[in-house]
């Protein structure tokens, strides 16, 4: 529910800039990206791709080549979140743990922007947008939803 409700506020948002599938707006509200009148900020403009280009019904990533996938998780991401992802609990307080793979699956959204910008919250997960390609992030959050 609360990733429905995250895609919705995104979709709503990036609406009124025009960034809406199949519907253009006019020029006077979807100004041309990298224009002085373009403030959709970097952050917008990687969850507007997650929604309208990666993510398919059923919130799986489209295109992720799974093979390298694993091979750059285990290079970036297994140091702090294990081999099979389970190690660190992103709800400790409650009665079902929720690790990497529950997320990856269940609110990609969040995953993928942690993944992007990090986490001020969480000590020690830092943004991964000036050190990884999009479609190496792609694969990675394509495998991490095969993660237990």
């Amino acid at each position: 529910m609360l990733c429905q409700f995250r895609i919705l506020w995104i979709a709503l948002f990036l609406a009124g800039y025009g960034l809406a599938l199949g519907d253009p707006a006019p020029a006077e509200i979807a100004p041309a990206p990298g224009s002085e009148g373009d403030t959709l900020t970097k952050e917008d403009k990687r969850m507007a791709y997650l929604v309208y280009k990666l993510l398919d019904k059923n919130g799986k990533i489209k295109g992720a080549n799974l093979k390298r996938g694993e091979k750059l998780f285990y290079q970036n991401c297994r140091g702090c979140h294990g081999l099979d992802g389970k190690h660190i609990n992103f709800t400790p307080m409650e009665t079902r743990p929720t690790y990497l793979g529950n997320r990856a699956r269940d609110d990609m959204p969040t995953f993928w922007y942690q993944m992007n910008f990090g986490d001020e919250t969480r000590e020690g997960m830092e943004p991964f947008y000036d050190e990884l390609e999009l479609d190496e992030m792609v694969d990675i959050a394509g495998y991490a939803q095969t993660l237990p």
